[in-house]
């Protein structure tokens, strides 16, 4: 289906397919959540954002969400981008045999992974990988989204910025160059990340954020 513009509270779909980024259910209808280009096939259907998009570039650590399996020998992964990207089942983290047992059954939809970008062809096919150092499927915690282009205020200079919420919340953090960022600690502590990296995405055009930031969180973590 060809992309077209929606708004947000325009109805998009119905029935139970699989919602991704952008949407909400209301009864058995289905409704755009922000203004964006509507992405919808028979089995899935999400908006991709308008303003703030991410264009994925080779070596991007990315988070993305498994959609489906297009192939026996690959997962389709929803990396947040206008193009979804392939992991094939070579790029799992571990062997496997893809046509000994069905993918699905491995990392079915709904999965989050934390992957790399490992090619891009002219065409825009976009492929990741498992097998780079860090990288894996994401288990329990919690996946918020800012905008790709306050990335770097929240990883900081030399990591600096992103260690330190690490340090003083003793939560696991990671930052894909998508805008999504994941989060798992304590209940509490998660909370306290979501809140600092949200402060950080609105204030990150002023000066003395860092100190700001550590003052933020030393002040909650009493």
């Amino acid at each position: 289906m060809k992309r077209r513009l929606v708004i947000p509270g325009e109805e998009v779909a119905e029935g139970s397919i699989i919602l991704g980024h952008g949407v909400y259910r209301d009864g058995k209808k289905i409704y755009s959540s922000i203004l964006g280009l509507l992405d919808l096939n028979e089995s899935r259907v999400r908006v991709i954002p308008m303003t703030g998009k991410y264009l994925p570039k080779v070596g991007d650590y990315v988070i993305g969400e498994i959609i489906g399996n297009p192939i026996p020998t690959a997962w389709e992964v929803n990396i947040y981008s206008p193009y979804d990207a392939l992991l094939n089942a070579s790029d799992y983290y571990s062997e496997i045999e893809p046509f000994s047992i069905l993918l699905s059954k491995i990392m079915p939809p709904g999965i989050m992974i934390y992957a790399l970008i490992r090619e891009i062809t002219p065409t825009k096919r976009i492929y990741i990988t498992l097998r780079a150092i860090g990288t894996h499927p994401l288990k329990g915690g919690r996946i918020i989204n800012i905008s790709p282009a306050k990335v770097p205020r929240v990883i900081g200079k030399k990591r600096s910025m992103i260690n330190m919420i690490r340090k003083l919340t003793g939560c696991r953090v990671l930052v894909g160059q998508n805008g999504l960022v994941w989060i798992k600690g304590e209940l509490k502590a998660e909370n306290l990340v979501e809140k600092v990296i949200m402060t950080i995405e609105s204030e990150a055009h002023t000066s003395g954020l860092t100190d700001r930031i550590k003052e933020m969180i030393e002040r909650e973590i009493k």
